[in-house]
Order: structure tokens, then sequence, then C-alpha cells
């Protein structure tokens, strides 16, 4: 096992107490293979979700120790506003614990309006420069990482990801073809009613039409190169017309203009600063800032199921698992699940994403942990990705 320390000796800002560390990969085939023989590079950037479920499901702060897929970092990074004691986070894919470094150094060594800036939120000219103020708080893997990436920093690095660039260049502009106005009145719209008018007009047949081609299997495997999350969902599962039905439902309740992600997917960015995830509105991330220099934080590359092998038994008081039910097969998954509650603390919290559908826990999870129904329906119904399933509750 290699690990690193992360120094600075550029800013008077404490420093993050942050360690990177990589583990052998002894997981079962399905967890293994979801990373073998990849290029490195960023699958996600941003923030696709609403982490503030992750946060009223784990009940974070001081003296709790927490275990997290890293993914964009965005989910890492809220759960840390209440001050926990510790946090890992974990992903098989090591460019996203670049990533997330990245954005730990940002947060400690810039003020909130550098950070957008740097991020991509707002225009600037000077992030090369930015990077190079950053660049000593990173570990020698991340630094050869992004030294070799400066387009991908002069770019804005949040929308730089494998998911982001498919939304810029293929969703995007196929919005800018068919119906651009349309697009610019649904964001524009501040009341529900006016929402709800204009999905009632006669273009609305080809909106869905258009979301269930782009959301075919094979579509999203020829233009994303991101199959995992659908590899073991059901041959026969609906999934382009169940997509349709989640997010067209979400917008019959909740404003497009207050989504992250539909901005995303219809401007290619974030247009609305009001609903930025919340490590990038002004009082969290001072908080989090704050937080960082107390919070022992371990970015550890490998597979969920390795990362908690190592840990402890009784380490941790909150497990964020996003889109496991999705990505492993069975054998794998019942691997995590037996980790997740040897490592567990008395009453420690769960909170577990799969993507259109989640998968029944093992019977011996089963058996420990109390669901909440009503909070996973609260999840599913408001969580800004639109299409999540979550399994939530305390394991006795």
């Amino acid at each position: 096992m290699a690990t690193s320390e992360v120094a600075s000796t550029t800013s008077a800002t404490s420093s993050p107490r942050l360690v990177r560390e990589s583990v052998a990969l002894h997981a079962h085939g399905g967890e293994r293979t979801l990373w073998h023989g990849r290029k490195e590079r960023i699958s996600y950037a941003s923030c696709n979700e609403s982490s503030m479920c992750e946060v009223r499901a784990l009940r974070p702060g001081p003296g709790k120790r927490l275990f997290c897929v890293t993914a964009g970092g965005g989910r890492v990074l809220d759960l840390l506003v209440d001050g926990p004691d510790e946090v890992w986070a974990v992903d098989l894919n090591p460019s996203q614990n670049h990533l997330l470094e990245l954005k730990i150094a940002g947060i400690a060594e810039l003020s909130h309006s550098e950070y957008l800036e740097f991020l991509g939120v707002r225009p600037s000219r000077k992030r090369l420069a930015v990077y190079a103020r950053l660049r000593p708080r990173l570990t020698e893997d991340a630094q050869r990482f992004f030294d070799a990436r400066p387009r991908l920093l002069k770019a804005g690095v949040l929308y730089q990801g494998c998911l982001e660039r498919f939304l810029a260049h293929v969703i995007v502009p196929a919005v800018r073809i068919l119906r651009p106005f349309w697009v610019r009145r649904l964001m524009a719209a501040t009341t529900i009613e006016e929402q709800r008018r204009l999905f009632q007009e006669r273009g609305t047949r080809l909106w869905r039409t258009l979301v269930a081609t782009f959301c075919r299997r094979r579509f999203f495997e020829w233009f994303s190169g991101e199959a995992g999350f659908w590899r073991y969902l059901p041959a026969d599962f609906p999934l382009h017309t169940r997509v349709v039905s989640n997010v067209f439902g979400y917008l019959e309740t909740h404003l497009a203009r207050d989504n992250h992600l539909v901005s995303l997917i219809f401007n290619g960015r974030y247009t609305n600063e009001a609903a930025l995830p919340a490590y990038l509105q002004p009082e969290p991330f001072a908080r989090i800032r704050a937080t960082l220099a107390h919070t022992r934080m371990h970015l550890i590359t490998g597979t969920v199921g390795d990362a908690l092998h190592r840990a402890p038994a009784g380490s941790f008081d909150g497990f964020a698992l996003s889109d496991i039910s999705s990505y492993l097969d069975d054998g794998s998954y019942r691997g995590v699940f037996d980790q997740v509650m040897r490592t567990a603390r008395q009453n420690a919290r769960l909170c577990s994403r799969g993507i259109l559908r989640h998968r029944d826990p093992p019977p011996e999870l089963a058996a420990r942990l109390r669901r909440e129904p009503e909070l996973e329906r609260e999840f599913a119904r408001h969580d800004a990705s639109m299409v999540h399933e979550f399994m939530v509750g305390e394991l006795a």
C-alpha cells in the first residue's frame, strides 16, 4: 500500500489533513474489472445529485467517521459542512481522487469567487496561474495528472469529465438545433404553473421522444463510453422509458432552473448560482474550509470492498454508497455489505443509491438494517439526479 501526505507551504491557511492511499485489489471480479484496462480520465467532474440526501441520512458532525464514494467529489465535500472527524473517500478511478484533491486544495487556498472562477462556474483567463498556486498542495500523482492536462484546467475542470463533455458535445447541440427557444423559456420559468404549461404544448411529445432516444443503452454506450450503471439491470428493464418517466415526473413538481443537473443537460454548464451544489455556495464553502483544518481526509484508490476490508471493525458512523447497486455483480454486492456490517459502529447510518433501481439488500444486511421507507421515497422524489432509488436506514 502506497501512502503520501499533502503539505502546504504556500498559504497561511491551515493545510488539510489529507492522506492519499492505494489498496491492493482483492475484490470479486465484477468490482475489480470496472476500471481494468481503462485510460486514466475523469468520468464525473461536477455534482449531479442532491448530496443533501446523504447529509440528512448520515447526520454528519463532530466525532463522526464517514465512508463515501468519491465520484465528482461534491458529495464528499458537502458531508464536511458539519465538521466530522474523519472521512474516507474511495474510488477505483484514480482520476476522481486527483480531482477531489484539486477541489480540496482550492477550498483551502482560494477565496470563494476565485474558486468559482478556477473551476469554471465563472469566466477566467488565469486558471493555469491559479493552478500553479494550488500545485504544491497536491500529491505527486495528482500533480502529474494535471500537469499533463493544461487544456482541462484552462477550460474549467468542473465541466471536463466524460459525462459533462457528453452533455456539452451531444445533448446541448441537439437541444439548440431542435428547440432552443422552448429551453430558454423552461429555464426562465419561475413558477410550477408556468413550467407545466410548457409541458402541455404540442412539442412536448418531441421532447419525450428525444430524451428516450438519448437514453437507450446503445446510444449511451456509443457516445458516453459509460456502460456501468446499467450493467446489472435486467435485460428487459425499460431503461429509456423509465428515464423519461422520472425526468418529466420530477419537472411536474420542481423548477428546472433550480436543478443544477438540468442546467448541465440543457446548457452544458451551471447557469443559476443560487442553485449551485452546496460546496460551491459561499456559506457552506466557508464552513468546509474551516472543517478541512481538523478533519482527517483519506483519499483511497481501490474498490469499495477492498477499502472497507482494510478498515478495522467498528470504524464508521456513516456510509454514503453511490451506485453500488448499479455497478456490482451479486458476489461483489454481497461482499461490500459484509464489510459494511463488519466496519459499522453501533447505530451507524447508511445511504445507498442505485440508478433507476436499487437491488434488495443481502439477507444478512436486511436483518440488521432498520430501513426508513418514507425517507427513501422522499429522496427519490426530490433528488436532483431524478433517476435514483435509495436504501436508507440504521444498522442495529
